[in-house]
């Protein structure tokens, strides 16, 4: 019946997260923006609980990178993938709300921001910005030329924001079994959370 039940949610709930996420793009940096990235991260938590691990995002690159950076990163952590994650959402929104701006068109993969953000945290991170358009030069650079895509932009900023809120919900579950004294690591939560749904 929870199954049925779920089925049933989840077009609505994809349309509300879509809805959501275009509020939170176009609203102007303001308390009102938290609070419409609060609610969208709400949406996504709903969404992330109640889908199968193949389906909780639309970019099978943001599976890929989070797999990746959790399951083979030397001193992996959600917590570190959280980071990565949230710094290339902001990129997506800020290359689709801006996209004259050069600092987006171009990224110096060795750049402090770049590296300490993003590239520490994640696994083959370039891949997601490839997936905006970008392509890599061989000096460690990654650039856009011509128009964005803003499909692509777009899914990849509300796809790297749902992996952020499924390393909150990973954290969530790591600070729990810590309180209760049980013995655990992020490849085993990951590979729980692959495998069960409704968590």
């Amino acid at each position: 019946m929870s199954e049925m039940l779920s089925c049933n949610l989840l077009p609505d709930l994809w349309q509300q997260i879509l809805q959501q996420h275009w509020t939170y793009l176009e609203t102007e940096e303001s308390l009102q923006k938290i609070e419409e990235r609060q609610k969208l991260e709400e949406c996504l938590k709903d969404f992330l609980c109640l889908v199968p691990h193949s389906r909780k995002f639309l970019l099978p690159v943001t599976a890929y990178v989070l797999q990746k950076s959790i399951l083979q990163a030397d001193d992996s952590s959600a917590y570190k993938a959280s980071i990565g994650f949230e710094s290339i959402s902001q990129y997506a929104n800020n290359l689709f709300t801006k996209p004259w701006r050069k600092e987006y068109r171009v990224i110096k993969m060795y750049s402090g921001f770049y590296y300490h953000e993003i590239q520490s945290n994640l696994v083959e991170s370039e891949k997601i910005f490839e997936a905006m358009g970008y392509k890599i030069l061989p000096n460690r650079t990654l650039v856009l030329d011509g128009p964005i895509c803003p499909d692509q932009v777009t899914n990849v900023s509300r796809d790297a924001l749902a992996a952020f809120v499924e390393c909150q919900i990973l954290k969530q579950i790591f600070s729990g079994l810590t309180a209760m004294q049980v013995s655990s690591n992020w490849v085993d939560i990951f590979n729980f959370r692959s495998v069960h749904t409704g968590v």
